[in-house]
């Protein structure tokens, strides 16, 4: 298990133990075997950036990119937690747990 998916879990099971519905959002490419490779993604509806962790905190939207200490925020990652935030969402980055307890005791 990485390190980032280890956090990942952690901050899962304390937002569960809280009452949160949430759940990972695995990012991956689309694969063409015919090809051997990745494909692009082309469709409008398709945004990088999604964070790891989605649900529904309190009864607002959650969103949670989740890195290590030294972890690096892409610019789509960070581009998508703006505007869920300004969409009426609760989008933040978590290094660890406490980052997590801390952002939504202030929210």
């Amino acid at each position: 298990m990485t390190p980032e998916r280890a956090i990942q879990n952690e901050i899962c099971a304390y937002l569960k133990l809280k009452g949160a519905f949430i759940f990972i959002h695995d990012s991956v490419g689309i694969y063409d075997p015919r090809r051997g490779v990745f494909r692009r993604n082309r469709s409008p509806h398709r945004i990088k950036g999604v964070a790891d962790i989605l649900g529904i905190w309190q009864g607002r939207p959650l969103a949670i990119e989740v890195k290590t200490e030294t972890g690096r925020v892409s610019p789509e990652q960070r581009a998508f937690l703006r505007s869920w935030d300004m969409a009426g969402g609760i989008g933040f980055v978590a290094r660890k747990l406490e980052d997590v307890i801390n952002e939504l005791s202030r929210r």
